[in-house]
């Protein structure tokens, strides 16, 4: 699996492709724009010359801001609105991948169907792949199962563009006890039967500050959280998941990529002592 960091494009795309070198990143995930704010982003021509030179070298994943919630795209237009306007800043900078959360609503029939409806009217409109991400299970969020993400799924019309990503602190978080192999074998058969055989797109590589069933999302270190290495550890070494990749999006805490890329790293052959049953 080809591993690295989701990493900030406030100080500019230099600076996230030297930081993304420094850090040996195999993959680099980013937000195309202020995640915590509808204001929409002008790319200049440095911008998109900048971004050039980083995604020559590492490929690159787009994941949708904070604000946008498919599950509510009729209640306020700003939401589809939104979610376009990252598509198309995705398409000017040649990033062909996505990564969207399903959002949020009370009404979970209603929510869900409309987030097959965005999802097919972003295909509709954009070249681009779109990866579901499974959530924690916090307040009213959708995608919490996998079950759940398949009927979303199974209501999209061109399903050959969606896959899912799954992060490893939110499917813990949600009560998939991913510290065991055996329900690794379970998770892939859930999204097999859910999603098909090509389900899996990619990972997002995060321990849990939270326990299991928790339904908290709270991030953290690898190795240092809930969930422990040997997870991972299977993770990086399972061939099934060999052509996908994965980014950390753990807290960035003083030198902590840089530690948690170590720790990553130590999980390839040579194995670390330990078992995982």
């Amino acid at each position: 699996m080809k591993i690295g960091f989701h990493l900030p494009i406030s100080k500019g795309f230099a600076w996230t492709h030297r930081e993304a070198t420094r850090l040996g990143c195999e993959v680099v995930q980013i937000f195309v724009k202020n995640p915590r704010s509808w204001a929409e982003k002008i790319l200049s021509d440095e911008d998109r010359e900048s971004f050039l030179r980083l995604f020559q070298d590492i490929p690159v994943v787009a994941h949708l801001s904070y604000l946008p919630n498919l599950a509510k795209i009729d209640e306020d237009p700003r939401h589809l609105k939104a979610i376009f306007h990252e598509a198309a800043l995705c398409t000017q900078l040649g990033v062909d991948r996505l990564i969207m959360h399903c959002g949020s609503r009370k009404e979970r029939k209603r929510g869900m169907a409309n987030v097959a409806q965005a999802v097919d009217r972003l295909l509709g409109a954009f070249g681009i792949s779109v990866m579901l991400e499974n959530a924690a299970g916090q307040g009213d969020s959708l995608g919490t199962s996998i079950a759940e993400l398949g009927e979303i799924y199974y209501g999209i019309a061109d399903k050959s563009r969606v896959s899912l990503c799954l992060d490893t602190a939110h499917i813990f978080e949600a009560g998939y006890n991913v510290r065991s192999k055996l329900v690794w074998k379970r998770i892939l058969r859930e999204a097999r039967d859910h999603l098909g055989p090509e389900a899996l797109g990619f990972f997002h590589l995060n321990d849990s500050k939270t326990p299991l069933g928790s339904n908290v999302d709270r991030h953290w270190h690898i190795g240092q959280g809930k969930i422990g290495l040997a997870a991972f550890r299977y993770l990086l070494n399972e061939q099934k998941f060999a052509h996908l990749g994965g980014v950390m999006e753990t807290p960035k805490m003083g030198n902590m990529d840089d530690v948690n890329m170590k720790a990553m790293r130590s999980l390839l052959p040579p194995l670390v002592p330990g078992s995982f049953s």
